[in-house]
């Protein structure tokens, strides 16, 4: 009997050690979670850091005056926990780049990098490629958006680019605030809407009539909000939507958001530090990691830019994918912008406005897109103005990927737009097939 009642209270034992090694870290991680958002990140995480650690031992102490920790189970339990708690809590505010100067990158070999200091405060760095001097020169230029949040131009879009002035076009690429050359502003100062008011300030500084705009991934985004205001869908002539990023929010639930069948090369996010995850989840305006911190990580580390680029290409293409030009990738403007992205428009709103607002519109979609269909989907619900629906296939996310003749099928689709030919590609999907395509995973 003796035996039996010594055998159940080692079970017990074992069992309230494992629940507390199972339930205190936890506390211990939520607890840290929360002094890095009340403490703002101050001193790169340690002042969060001690204070956490503190209040675990004020807790042991207050514990330990009520005699809930006399068993020897409960207080290994608790030793256990503090010790796996305060190494990961040393390990995450230990810088993993310099934070003194934010890497710079190298200035394309075949165009100039140039500035334009706007009214709203940016420094925003831009590329001209001008008209061929031996062509009629259209007097519509074009302006290109880049993806991101947080991106940059590259030599891709570059190269694609200048296909477009040999019919006469003036092209302008820039990298958006906080993105690429254009240089880094505090976390508090990006936001969507900042992103907006640099465009309209960019169409006066060049003061053109009107302007032909491609938005590509969250540059798509950033476009279809452009297009429902008031004031500067009125200088756009026509709005081009290459795989656009998410715009509002989806009446789909997250769990069943709708992914193409053709997977692109990886379906993984690029691998980051818990450091730096720590700080973009919990704490993205705030002093937990710097900028220059996080551009520099990624700056050190090229073949987590190279991975991020592989996802926008199609599994067939994974063995012949280029190397791309290492940019400088901002992360927190990333994070910043994308968690208000959504919330900035209402479905309602968006709607109301596209259809007072007339911007003649065509959207492109890659087979082989690794983001959710809903976000191009959902846009083509609400926007009348989408008039033209190019589903593109053997390509994926970045439709100009540079590979066989993609980038000719990608500006033949666009030139038949601009010029209002009849695509060789069919209208599809339409506003009818939505629910068709999403069933069939295309």
């Amino acid at each position: 009997m003796k035996k039996s009642h010594s055998l159940k209270q080692i079970i017990t034992e074992s069992i309230l050690f494992l629940l507390q090694m199972i339930f205190l870290p936890i506390v211990f991680l939520l607890l840290y979670g929360i002094s890095i958002y009340i403490t703002d990140g101050y001193a790169q995480g340690k002042l969060a850091a001690v204070s956490s650690i503190a209040a675990i031992l004020c807790i042991y102490a207050l514990l330990r005056k009520v005699h809930w920790l006399k068993s020897t189970p409960k207080k290994l339990g608790w030793l256990f926990s503090f010790l796996f708690f305060a190494i990961f809590v040393i390990y995450t505010i230990i810088p993993v780049a310099s934070s003194d100067v934010a890497r710079k990158e190298k200035d394309f070999a075949n165009v100039n990098t140039q500035y334009w200091n706007l009214k709203t405060g940016s420094r925003i760095a831009y590329y001209k490629l001008s008209a061929s001097e031996n062509v009629p020169k259209k007097e519509t230029p074009i302006l290109f958006l880049h993806g991101g949040p947080g991106a940059y131009v590259r030599q891709i879009d570059i190269n694609f680019f200048t296909e477009f002035t040999k019919e006469g076009y003036d092209v302008y690429l820039y990298d958006q605030s906080g993105a690429g050359r254009s240089g880094l502003l505090s976390k508090e100062q990006y936001s969507h809407l900042r992103n907006i008011k640099d465009f309209d300030a960019i169409t006066d500084v060049i003061n053109a009539k009107k302007y032909i705009v491609i938005g590509q991934s969250y540059g798509g985004s950033l476009l279809a909000h452009l297009a429902a205001d008031k004031k500067i869908s009125k200088r756009i002539f026509k709005a081009i939507y290459a795989e656009p990023g998410v715009t509002l929010q989806s009446d789909i639930p997250d769990d069943q958001r709708i992914f193409s069948k053709s997977k692109p090369v990886t379906v993984t996010d690029v691998s980051l530090p818990v450091r730096i995850m720590i700080s973009l989840l919990i704490n993205p305006k705030g002093n937990f990691t710097s900028q220059n911190e996080v551009v520099n990580y990624l700056a050190d580390h090229p073949d987590l830019i190279q991975s991020l680029f592989s996802e926008a290409y199609p599994k067939n293409d994974s063995t012949r994918i280029p190397k791309v030009d290492i940019g400088i990738i901002n992360f927190s403007v990333n994070t910043i912008i994308k968690s208000e992205l959504t919330f900035y428009a209402t479905k309602k709103d968006l709607a109301e406005n596209y259809q007072k607002y007339n911007v003649p519109s065509i959207l492109l979609i890659g087979e082989s897109s690794y983001i959710e269909r809903n976000a191009p989907l959902d846009l083509l619900a609400i926007n009348p103005n989408i008039t033209r629906v190019q589903y593109m296939k053997g390509v994926g996310h970045l439709l100009w990927n540079g590979l066989d003749h993609n980038n000719q099928r990608v500006k033949k689709v666009i030139d038949d737009f601009l010029n209002d030919h009849i695509s060789d590609i069919p209208n599809y999907p339409s506003r009818q097939d939505i629910n068709t395509f999403y069933k069939r995973k295309l």
